[in-house]
């Protein structure tokens, strides 16, 4: 009878452990969905905050000076600009770590979750073994102490 409680106890661990795998994949799939969109959407900001710069900087360049008025504001734009370029930078650099931590922790639970299933299923497997047995060796001994019982009667009525 424990036993038989122990493998109902180890079946559930081993039921809810799946269930809490299951939603730690589901989690983790949509949070990788999210980084690789996000990670697009910043790249594609940084590329285009990179090719403005680069124009702006190429027209403030030039030699005639028919825009000198409004060199300070496009110095003002610029400084703005590369401000905002090393933000996205930044932004893109912090998504990637916090993508690559959420990526390790969830392979090391895995690993963890893998083991305790590994181990558990060989208790269960070991403990209904071990219930088999004494189940035949209980039908054995109580075989045999019918047929001993059988055998006093039979000398008691002798």
């Amino acid at each position: 009878s424990q036993l038989k409680e122990e493998i109902a106890a180890l079946q559930k661990a081993l039921s809810e452990l799946a269930s809490s795998q299951a939603e730690m994949d589901k989690i983790r799939a949509e949070e990788k969905e999210t980084f690789a969109s996000n990670k697009a959407d910043m790249e594609q900001g940084l590329k285009g905050v990179k090719l403005a710069l680069k124009i702006l900087g190429e027209y403030y360049a030039k030699e005639d000076k028919s825009h000198a008025a409004a060199e300070g504001a496009g110095s003002t734009i610029i400084g703005l600009l590369e401000v905002v370029e090393s933000d996205f930078t930044k932004g893109l650099a912090e998504m990637t770590s916090t993508e690559e931590s959420a990526q390790a922790a969830y392979e090391a639970e895995t690993k963890e979750n893998e083991v305790e299933k590994t181990t558990k299923e060989q208790d269960v497997k070991y403990k209904t073994q071990e219930l088999k047995s004494l189940d035949t060796t209980l039908a054995e001994l109580s075989s045999d102490k019918a047929t001993a019982g059988d055998e006093l009667s039979a000398v008691l009525e002798y």
